[in-house]
């Protein structure tokens, strides 16, 4: 009987501890996948793995990846959570390793002050076709975060022999206040920037060159307004010349991409294209198409849309002319069941109806005008 008893005391106590022992509190759920990953925990800063896994990955997979990855930024840049964002960043990587997830789980490492981590972040970022001035800049910041000052300015100065140009980065990074009244510092920073306006003009002609060229007429048509490449991304080192990119803070469930089209000759200088992907949970994504220009120190003269998938009811596409002429046209699109009722998926487009057209010149100063605008009948039905 006392058996019995002691027995029943003991499977009491168990539930009790069960119910009452709290569980702790996590800021994101791990997502299940049905894609499988080209990397894993064991290969994950092996550089002939990572090499062939950037071969060999599908679309499917990259889309996951890319999930992950904004799973991850908003843990780490809007929530500041490096140590949970982690675990995100490496599930981007298993599906798609590329360089941009090796960079930011890089950041990650280093504000959870794991520097070994850190480090094989950051090479494994120039194994996946990082460019060897970002990874030496990092290299800086994991010695700065050790008070190490000679691998600091050796990383700094490397940086600069393959061309790192981001001159506001360095100077306005905390981490290397501990080496700025230094001699070493200094000479580095006035050899490599010097005059703020040759600096300036350094920077720009760096960004046309990085940009591909655009050859006219060039069109976007109704059917691929809303076609964008996550891989073609900005340089963030080009930031400053592309409006909104230089915002640092990240909405819960909207933040921006950016993707590169290229430039084109116009009489003074060049125009540049770019697409702006609106990442929003939960509904298909607006995608934007900018026509942007600059002075000769890379100002923002003129932005403007010329195509858009604005929303799932409206679109624009857009021709640019050899004559520097941007004919745009506005449609509205009918699905085959009411979005609102059905939603998107396993729906269809019937049609694109013209709404409106519009047409903007690039003229001599450099400047997007508005030259004529018509709004069309079928558009007040």
């Amino acid at each position: 009987m006392k058996k019995q008893q002691l027995f029943f005391c003991f499977l009491a106590l168990f539930f009790l501890a069960a119910c009452s022992g709290s569980k702790p509190e996590t800021s994101a759920e791990m997502p299940k996948h049905k894609v499988p990953y080209v990397l894993n925990s064991n290969n994950l800063f092996n550089r002939d793995s990572i090499e062939k896994a950037l071969t060999v990955a599908d679309n499917m997979q990259k889309s996951e990846s890319r999930k992950m990855f904004m799973l991850g930024l908003d843990l780490l840049a809007n929530k500041n959570q490096p140590e949970t964002s982690v675990e995100y960043f490496k599930e981007a990587i298993y599906f798609y390793p590329d360089s941009k997830s090796y960079l930011f789980l890089f950041d990650a490492y280093l504000k959870s002050n794991n520097y070994l981590m850190a480090d094989s972040a950051n090479n494994s970022a120039l194994y996946a076709g990082g460019q060897i001035e970002e990874v030496a800049f990092n290299s800086a910041l994991i010695a700065a975060a050790k008070k190490d000052t000679a691998n600091c300015l050796a990383n700094l100065n490397e940086a600069f022999f393959y061309g790192f140009i981001n001159k506001d980065k360095i100077m306005k990074e905390p981490m290397f206040d501990f080496v700025k009244d230094k001699q070493g510092f200094q000479a580095l920073v006035v050899a490599n920037f010097g005059d703020e306006e040759v600096f300036t003009r350094k920077l720009f002609a760096s960004y046309l060159k990085f940009l591909p060229d655009l050859n006219l007429p060039f069109e976007i048509p109704v059917d691929s307004v809303a076609a964008y490449n996550h891989e073609i991304s900005f340089d963030y080192d080009y930031a400053s010349f592309i409006p909104g990119m230089l915002k640092s803070e990240f909405s819960r469930d909207v933040s921006n991409s950016y993707m590169v089209l290229g430039k084109f000759k116009i009489t003074n200088g060049h125009a540049v294209l770019y697409k702006m992907f609106d990442v929003i949970a939960d509904t298909l994504n607006p995608v934007t198409t900018y026509v942007i220009t600059y002075d000769t120190l890379g100002k923002t003269i003129s932005n403007e849309v010329i195509s858009c998938f604005c929303s799932p009811l409206e679109r624009k596409s857009c021709a640019i002319g050899s004559d520097f002429k941007i004919n745009v046209t506005s449609y509205k699109t009918e699905w085959e069941k009411n979005p609102a009722e059905a939603g998107y998926a396993n729906n269809k487009i019937i049609s694109n109806t013209e709404t409106g057209k519009e047409i903007l010149v690039l003229n001599t100063n450099n400047e997007v005008i508005r030259e004529s605008k018509e709004e069309l009948a079928s558009s007040k039905n």
